[in-house]
């Protein structure tokens, strides 16, 4: 990596991911303290955990896309396949509709894209995955 520049596409990726792993830590501590405050702290202990622990996972890929670290681009293909599986779920779950159809395309078209983007060549060799 020394002599590999970072991609433009690596950076804005990186800066997606960042914004996520921020939105989600926001949204998991929300849940956290709304699980309390309606006296259902364990249940909202567990889903603002996993959502914290999610967020952290974003953030570490985000830092990861700058520092060029390996590890971050296996990481980013596993999360952009369950993103994909939890939009075909979540299209099942919300009962077929038009709307949730519409939803369901953006949430698997972007995962698609970043998966096209991370096994380009010097995406890879960005990564040390060549």
């Amino acid at each position: 990596m020394a002599g590999i520049s970072r991609p433009l596409g690596v950076t804005i990726v990186g800066l997606l991911y960042l914004f996520l792993g921020i939105i989600g830590l926001l949204a998991g501590i929300t849940v956290f303290v709304a699980g309390t405050a309606l006296e259902v702290s364990g249940a909202g202990a567990f889903a603002g955990g996993i959502v914290i622990l999610v967020a952290l996972i974003n953030l570490a890929i985000g830092i990861g896309c700058f520092k060029g670290w390996g590890w971050v681009w296996t990481v980013a293909v596993l999360f952009a396949f369950i993103n994909i599986l939890i939009a075909f779920y979540n299209w099942w779950v919300a009962g077929h509709s038009m709307a949730g159809l519409t939803a369901t395309l953006v949430s698997i078209i972007i995962p698609l894209i970043i998966l096209w983007y991370l096994y380009r060549d010097n995406v890879k060799a960005f990564f040390g995955k060549t």
